[in-house]
């Protein structure tokens, strides 16, 4: 092939993406004003923090004056609090075909396709707090958790944090377990981040003999193609994990915990593809 047509391919492609991106905003914008036309006692400022989005990052979306692709999660964010639609299934057929296709495209579509699978702007705001969320983490499981566990993990502000999710409606309590309300979540990527230490804490180097735990780590300077490659096996891996862990022939009494994490070594530079 020449250099010429490698040019026009590459132009060609810049325009689609752009296209994309263009189509993405103008749904946006107009679930934006529709909404806050039905609502019009609700500002841009509630907007965002009811659907827990920076509200720079919205005020230059409905402006059209965003510097760089939206943040995935942002986008997600905005349009199951405005859907008011948990269902994650369910969001994929209500909104536009541009929204449909972003959302695919950056969480990978094996999030998707159980009719289970919850998304929750209010309760990810609540799960802000790490204990909270391990506690929830641990609550979701089949046959949740109890105030023992929970005790000997988080101690005395463990106990009350369960109180206040009881409160909150967030956790139920039956036949001495505790439970999540929603065993099928799914956490903004941002939050999730943030709770990814206290998640590797729990791994025990010492216990390895025990047949329980594994870790794996590696690293190399790769080009774009292989990292396409790696991640569409981490993608079929997780899909199998995911089976697995939700039979009901694997339930146990064993809390247990994988994490699937694929990343550039490199400050901010590369974005969109890779995260």
């Amino acid at each position: 092939m020449s250099s010429a047509s490698l040019f026009t391919q590459g132009r060609g492609e810049d325009m689609q993406e752009v296209l994309q991106e263009n189509d993405l905003i103008q749904s946006l914008q107009n679930m934006i004003a529709l909404y806050l036309g039905k609502n019009p006692q609700l500002t841009v400022n509630a907007l965002a923090q009811r659907s827990n989005i920076p509200v720079t990052s919205l005020r230059r979306l409905i402006n059209g004056q965003q510097k760089n692709e939206i943040a995935p999660h942002s986008v997600l964010n905005l349009v199951t609090y405005i859907m008011r639609e948990k269902n994650l299934g369910d969001l994929l057929e209500k909104v536009e075909p541009a929204v449909a296709e972003f959302l695919k495209k950056h969480f990978g579509h094996f999030i998707f396709n159980s009719p289970k699978n919850t998304y929750n702007v209010e309760l990810n705001v609540e799960l802000r707090d790490q204990t909270m969320y391990l506690i929830y983490k641990l609550a979701a499981n089949h046959d949740g958790t109890d105030m023992i566990t929970i005790v000997e993990n988080f101690g005395a502000m463990g106990k009350k944090k369960v109180e206040d999710m009881k409160a909150k409606g967030l956790l139920i309590e039956e036949g001495g377990r505790v439970h999540a309300r929603e065993k099928n979540f799914s956490l903004d990527l941002s939050i999730a981040a943030s709770h990814l230490p206290a998640l590797v804490s729990f791994y025990k180097p010492d216990t390895i003999s025990q047949g329980l735990n594994s870790m794996f780590s590696m690293s190399e300077s790769l080009n774009r193609d292989a990292i396409d490659e790696l991640k569409t096996l981490q993608r079929e891996c997780a899909k199998k994990m995911n089976a697995i862990i939700n039979d009901p022939k694997s339930f146990g009494n064993i809390p247990y915990l994988t994490i699937n994490l694929a990343e550039t070594m490199l400050s901010d530079v590369y974005t969109g593809d890779l995260q």
